[in-house]
């Protein structure tokens, strides 16, 4: 056990052990409560400039395709460490390192694998923590909903829509001047600058 220790804190294996302490430290943390799970998970939902590539953009998609923004930052540089660690304890234990360039060579061999086997690990995951807010415009268009107001004019009108808990009120508007209070109609269109939905009756059989 002493000798195993030993190997864990020495190089070249030091590094990867660290990174792995700091990530066990993190999830111990939060499991007792001490910390965020969400303290860590930075933003990484990078969006490529549709003006003209840059030297960042290409960056920007090297990131995405290895997953970063697709799953927790910090779900995914525990895959890493655990990779590397793995990788450099089983490896490079007997490995001799004098210098900071004898482990060079080491490290770019190891964060090499280590970033495919992390891609690999977090494929099926991707989307899987996405924030999908609800209500978005694009769900709701077809859906029917009950007039409130007196009237529905191209100027005036609101209805509800039965959603989990309280019903959703919304602003509509049409040019058919049929529709009245308690009448069923469906969300077809959606004025952004007016945040406004436009509807059409539902003509129901007597």
């Amino acid at each position: 056990m002493d000798e195993f220790i030993r190997i864990c804190f020495e190089w070249p294996t030091l590094p990867a052990s660290i990174l792995l302490v700091i990530c066990l430290l993190y999830w111990l943390s939060v499991i007792l409560g001490l910390m965020d799970i969400d303290l860590f998970d930075f933003d990484l939902d990078f969006d490529v400039s549709t003006e003209g590539p840059s030297f960042l953009d290409f960056g920007f998609i090297g990131l995405k395709f290895l997953n970063l923004g697709e799953v927790p930052v910090m779900l995914w540089l525990s895959g890493f460490s655990i990779s590397m660690w793995m990788l450099s304890i089983n490896f490079d234990s007997k490995i001799a390192v004098t210098s900071f360039l004898d482990y060079l060579p080491i490290a770019a061999r190891n964060i090499g694998i280590s970033l495919v086997i992390v891609k690999l690990l977090t494929q099926p995951l991707r989307g899987m923590f996405k924030y999908k807010p609800p209500n978005e415009v694009a769900t709701l268009l077809g859906k029917t909903c009950r007039v409130t107001s007196t009237s529905v004019t191209d100027r005036f009108g609101q209805a509800e829509l039965e959603a989990e808990g309280a019903p959703l009120k919304l602003h509509i508007r049409s040019e058919d001047k049929t529709i009245q209070k308690g009448d069923l109609v469906q969300l077809t269109d959606f004025n952004i600058e007016q945040q406004v939905f436009y509807v059409v009756k539902i003509y129901q059989e007597s």
